[in-house]
């Protein structure tokens, strides 16, 4: 049988692209890796029409799976301080330029889809990342457990909000940043919020857990050792341990809602024994959780990638994919990627 070419996009040095490419050739498959960056010298050739989509001059019309590795779009949101006309030009140049590679790719993406391709996870995956307002109540509107959360730039509510609850968090509105408590000697500095938006989410007591979905499976799910706030400060480690079916069964059908196929999502089981969701992340990181881990996550991604390819069915690909056995691996000292998008 003819190996299947699977199309694995990001940069060609990336550490997690390569240990993929290797999973994928345990699976059977063919991996071609390929150059992303339209906005850097030697940016490879792209050609987009109705007849032909070709990346690098290898023609999609018999590639169906494709991956693509974090490439959140960097909308340059805050600009530095303005010094003078020229460097706020400077700055708006990028900002344009950019837009059009970032369009370019996004319209490749979207019209291999459009194709019936399977493409794990294009830049539209990162939109409910990178404006977690929005991402939090639609969650939440579908039953999937988020903590109360409040964005507002109005003092008043956000006083109201902390009154209330007692115990909050402070944390990012888009991709990723760290999450702190809400100070006492800061209950007071309110008005600051005026100046610009701020999320606050109520804290929950419990253990944080990173958990793996590829298709319709939750394949891994890790406590992660740490007693800070932010789960990602001073990481101990990572231990295997499932989460209740039924919370497993709520990020299936949460990845599924929104239209993703792979993602690491953090959540917190907490003292109370629920089950609340803190994050999606459509491009995650993986090589902090240590290798074993790494190459259990990327053995099934491979495998849905794989099949894919093979059956042109979602439901068989899906099939494919298993929970992982207990696994173990020794502690991590790493700390996560700081990424454009999760």
């Amino acid at each position: 049988m003819e190996k299947p070419r699977i199309a694995l996009f990001g940069k060609k040095d990336d550490k997690q692209l390569l240990a993929l490419a290797r999973a994928v050739e345990g699976e059977g498959g063919s991996p071609l890796l390929l150059n992303i960056g339209l906005a850097e010298a030697g940016a490879p050739p792209v050609v987009l029409s109705a007849r032909l989509a070709s990346w690098d001059g290898h023609d999609f019309a018999n590639i169906e799976s494709v991956y693509v590795r974090g490439a959140a779009p960097n909308t340059l949101p805050a600009l530095p301080p303005l010094l003078n006309p020229t460097f706020y030009s400077e700055w708006r140049t990028r900002y344009v330029r950019e837009q059009e590679y970032q369009a370019v790719a996004y319209s490749f993406f979207e019209l291999l889809a459009a194709g019936g391709k399977l493409v794990v996870n294009p830049l539209s995956s990162y939109v409910h990342h990178n404006s977690k307002a929005q991402f939090y109540e639609r969650m939440r509107a579908h039953g999937i457990q988020f903590p109360r959360t409040l964005t507002t730039n109005d003092p008043a509510r956000a006083g109201a909000f902390v009154r209330e609850l007692r115990q909050v968090v402070v944390k990012p509105g888009i991709g990723v940043g760290s999450t702190r408590r809400l100070r006492e000697d800061q209950l007071g500095r309110c008005e600051d919020i005026a100046l610009a938006p701020v999320t606050m989410q109520e804290f929950v007591q419990g253990q944080t857990y990173r958990v793996h979905v590829v298709g319709d499976t939750v394949v891994l799910s890790l406590r992660i050792l740490n007693d800070a706030v932010d789960s990602r400060t001073e990481t101990k480690g990572f231990e295997y341990a499932r989460l209740p079916v039924a919370a497993e069964r709520d990020l299936v059908r949460a990845n599924r809602l929104l239209g993703i196929h792979f993602a690491a999502w953090d959540v917190i089981l907490a003292d109370d024994g629920r089950a609340v969701c803190l994050d999606c992340n459509p491009g995650p990181y993986l090589m902090w959780i240590g290798q074993e881990f790494v190459r259990a996550v990327y053995g099934q991604l491979a495998r849905y990638l794989v099949a894919y390819a093979r059956t042109r069915s979602l439901a068989q690909a899906s099939a494919r994919v298993a929970p992982c056995a207990p696994l173990t691996s020794p502690s991590c000292t790493c700390s996560p990627e700081t990424q454009r998008g999760p």
